[in-house]
C-alpha cells in the first residue's frame, strides 16, 4: 500500500466517507456518491465502498480500547463525548479526517473497534471479504 494523503471532511459526519477516500486516493465526494450517502456512514457503508474499490478487509470489526494493538491499517470506530466517529490509522499514524494526522489518537476519542484492512500480501487476520 503505498503512502496515504490526508482527506479532510468536507461538512460534518462524512468522516466514514473520508477514510474510504484516503484508502482509496479518490475524493470524498466521489465515495459519497459511490456510497449513495451524504449522510453519517455506518460499517455497512463502508465495507460496500471498500469492496467497490477492491480494498481487502476484515469480515467483521474487531473490539478494542485505546490500550489495544493495531494492525498495520485499518479503520478504527471511537466514540467522542458527543458522537460516533471514524479514523483511519495506518503503520503508526492516525488520520483523522476531522482533527488532522497525528501520532496518537484524538484525547477525548474513547476506541470501540476496528476494521483491518489489508494492506500487503500478508494479513495478519483471516479470512477477509472478497467481492
Amino acid at each position: 500500500m503505498k503512502k496515504i494523503k490526508y482527506r479532510k471532511q468536507p461538512p460534518e459526519y462524512l468522516c466514514g466517507q473520508a477514510c474510504v477516500a484516503m484508502l482509496a486516493d479518490v475524493t470524498v465526494e466521489e465515495v459519497v456518491s459511490v456510497m449513495k450517502n451524504d449522510k453519517s456512514a455506518g460499517k455497512k457503508d463502508i465495507e460496500k465502498a471498500l469492496d467497490y474499490y477492491g480494498i481487502k478487509q476484515a469480515k467483521t470489526m474487531t473490539k478494542a480500547n485505546n490500550d489495544s494493538i493495531l494492525p498495520k491499517v485499518c479503520i478504527l470506530k471511537v466514540l467522542l463525548p458527543k458522537y460516533g466517529h471514524w479514523v483511519l490509522y495506518y503503520d503508526g499514524t492516525y488520520y483523522d479526517p476531522e482533527f488532522g494526522v497525528m501520532d496518537e489518537l484524538y484525547p477525548k476519542a474513547r476506541m470501540q473497534s476496528y476494521l483491518e484492512i489489508c494492506a500487503d500480501e500478508y494479513c495478519a487476520l483471516a479470512p477477509y471479504r472478497v467481492k
